[in-house]
């Protein structure tokens, strides 16, 4: 008779369930060690709190890094504005004034800005001074608004100020700003802002400010120039300027165009509108109550 094998009788059930729920744990356990190698060594972070967000801020500085510091605009002068032009034998200069609110003034100097006289065309009902630049040696043309409609028109001078005369024929040559349009000999270009100022040209460039930065004009094309920026003028393709800047305690004059280079710090006031007028062989800064010469 042949031989049978040993019948295998069944674990008892209750072994089984403990070793099902033993390999559970295991395999639980491998799962999540190798989900804590997925996310690297820190794994455990505390919740933080929502973050208070104001406008021009960011939600975490780790996620956008502070940008790098920027000049603070410098806020249009308005009526307060200047013009400040050098002829051969005389210097004028003029506050802006505003049509139906503030009187400009416009004032001659024969003694290198000693001493001024007061030459506004008061009777021509000159309401805003708009351009200034010298004429001849000693003579001068404006752009201004005159009686109660402000009529823009272009006014010149051959008594050295103290009469002034209507030169129709002057204005669609002139360049002066009207609003947020420069008028550069006679073909406006839109500025880049609402209320740009310091309006000059020379050459082929014109130049002027907004919010305190220097903006070039060449063929009707705007390109930027420099920051910090209170006063310029334009002479022979030249743009020079007067800008405030951390390493000077005063005004530092600088060339904007067509090479840039610091010319000079000079002591200046700079809380109040500020001018400049080049000449061939002098830089003149009307800021304050002082009017200051450096070479060129």
């Amino acid at each position: 008779m042949a031989r049978r094998s040993p019948v295998r009788r069944g674990l008892p059930s209750a072994v089984v369930a403990v070793l099902v729920v033993a390999l559970a744990v295991g395999v639980a356990g491998l799962v999540a060690l190798a989900l804590d190698r997925g996310r690297g060594d820190n794994t455990v972070r505390e919740a933080r709190p929502l973050p208070t967000l104001t406008p021009g801020t960011t939600p975490d500085a780790e996620a956008s890094p502070t940008p790098e510091a920027t000049a603070s605009p410098i806020a249009a002068p308005g009526a307060d504005e200047r013009f400040l032009a050098a002829g051969t034998d005389t210097l004028w200069r003029a506050t802006a004034g505003a049509c139906g609110d503030t009187a400009p003034t416009v004032e001659r100097s024969d003694d290198d800005g000693e001493s001024w006289v007061d030459v506004t065309p008061t009777y021509r009902g000159i309401a805003q001074v708009r351009d200034l630049l010298p004429f001849a040696e000693t003579e001068a043309d404006l752009v201004a608004d005159v009686d109660a409609d402000c009529e823009t028109q272009a006014l010149r001078t051959f008594t050295q100020g103290t009469f002034w005369s209507p030169y129709e024929e002057l204005l669609p040559e002139s360049t002066y700003l009207d609003g947020a349009t420069a008028v550069i000999d006679g073909e406006p270009v839109d500025a880049p802002c609402e209320t740009p100022w310091s309006l000059r040209a020379g050459g082929d460039i014109a130049a002027l400010i907004c919010d305190g930065t220097a903006w070039a004009i060449e063929s009707g094309e705007t390109s930027e120039l420099g920051d910090g920026v209170i006063a310029l003028d334009v002479l022979d393709g030249d743009v020079v300027a007067a800008l405030v800047t951390p390493d000077c305690d005063g005004v530092q004059l600088a060339a904007l165009a067509p090479e840039p280079a610091d010319l000079e710090c000079v002591s200046a006031e700079v809380s109040s509108p500020a001018a400049l007028a080049l000449s061939s062989d002098a830089i003149r800064l009307w800021a304050g109550d002082e009017l200051t010469v450096t070479a060129r």
